[in-house]
């Protein structure tokens, strides 16, 4: 058993995730092999969830080119906790999700599919004759008329049904539109059809979620990449799933980590171990402003449990009732989470306004700080193409004055 500091946790996860300076990445698919998924997400307020992602891992990356790593078939997009964009080579591992999408069917997908047979065939075949298909290119008979759920018409269902059992796939997307082309014309030939071995998989999933992120608990096991592979190892059972990582540990896969003021058990891959105990200082580095759906951050829990971080987007939350604004980002300050921005960016003025930014209590700027703080939000602005940056509300007051004085 090893024993740890909460900070000494922090540095170690955010050396994994790559949102520091200890570890360095080349381009955009070394950043999904070492953190396994990236989110896709449709809101714009500022750029989309997949680019900043990268972006905060990849510093030169510039938006939109996740895109051309998915037409190069280096990338694939599927499900895995959400919808997101992951490695060509871990294929065969979700080939798993497939086939239990469509021996396990959701109810609502049950009564749909039964009674759209002939449509789905329709779609497949029509797929396979014309190649890359858009679901934009069916007309909808009523527009007045809802059908099927998410007020999708019944081609769009076909697409995304086929799409889920894996009979299609996302050859690449145009503008956000995805274009759906049969598996066997997008999967390269390089990498398996044929799903990986089940006795592999349980091991697979371990070493995809504590390299990702260096120190995982029993929680992350099952919501790293959704639940879906947990239904399949151990039906959702936790006592399986802890009686496994148990065994982790005894075979030296895994080895377990006490972290100081936390109660759950968490656990490091044994080959790791070294990484761990030579953490160290990050230095002066921009700061960064996370995604809501970030790894580090997606699964509340996990920033809450860690960094005492209590977290919620707020986009779904009745305007009335929101605390830190619509589309508030996370402020990473090299290992530590220390408040929230509501930004938004107007791409026609070239502007990046910040609504608000909320510094957690126990923060205390100085100099250096603010510094970090100044060269991270030119980064963000320069990313998203903005030459001004407006600060509006800053909490606390006492640092407003400071933090309006840097762009002034």
């Amino acid at each position: 058993m090893i024993e740890i500091s909460k900070e000494q946790a922090q540095r170690f996860i955010t050396d994994n995730q790559l949102l520091t300076n200890r570890y360095k990445v080349s381009n955009i698919v070394d950043v999904t092999k070492r953190i396994h998924n990236v989110q896709i997400d449709t809101i714009s307020v500022v750029a989309r969830s997949h680019d900043l992602t990268i972006f905060n891992r990849l510093p030169k990356y510039q938006e939109k080119d996740v895109w051309r790593a998915v037409k190069e078939k280096k990338l694939f997009e599927y499900w895995s906790h959400a919808i997101c964009l992951l490695p060509i080579e871990e294929y065969p591992m979700y080939i798993w999700r497939m086939k239990y999408y469509e021996q396990n069917p959701e109810s609502w997908w049950k009564k749909w599919i039964t009674e759209n047979q002939t449509v789905l065939a329709d779609i497949y075949n029509y797929v396979k004759k014309n190649g890359p298909t858009c679901s934009s290119e069916f007309k909808r008979e009523n527009k007045n008329k809802v059908i099927g759920w998410w007020n999708w018409k019944k081609e769009k269902s076909a697409l995304e049904y086929l799409f889920y059992i894996g009979r299609l796939m996302i050859a690449y997307r145009k503008g956000f539109k995805r274009y759906y082309d049969l598996a066997e014309n997008v999967l390269p030939a390089s990498i398996s059809s044929e799903p990986l071995p089940k006795e592999n998989l349980a091991k697979r999933l371990v070493q995809i979620i504590f390299s990702s992120l260096g120190l995982a608990s029993f929680e992350e096991l099952k919501s790293y990449l959704g639940r879906g592979f947990v239904r399949i190892l151990w039906n959702n059972n936790r006592k399986k799933m802890e009686e496994f990582l148990k065994e982790c540990v005894e075979t030296d896969l895994l080895v377990g980590v006490n972290i100081t003021d936390v109660e759950q058990q968490h656990y490091v891959l044994t080959n790791q171990i070294r990484d761990l105990e030579e953490t160290k200082n990050h230095g002066n580095q921009p700061m960064k402003f996370l995604s809501p759906f970030d790894n580090l951050v997606r699964e509340r829990d996990y920033p809450k449990r860690l960094w005492n971080f209590e977290y919620k987007l707020e986009a779904y939350t009745p305007k009335p009732q929101r605390i830190y604004g619509y589309f508030s980002l996370p402020i990473l300050d090299r290992h530590k989470i220390i408040g929230r921005t509501d930004a938004k960016v107007h791409r026609k003025e070239g502007k990046l306004e910040i609504k608000s930014l909320h510094f957690e209590s126990a923060v205390r700027l100085d100099d250096e700080l603010f510094q970090r703080l100044k060269e991270g939000l030119l980064k963000f602005a320069d990313f998203q193409n903005c030459q001004e940056i407006q600060i509006n509300k800053v909490k606390p007051s006492k640092f407003g004055v400071k933090i309006k004085e840097l762009f002034m």
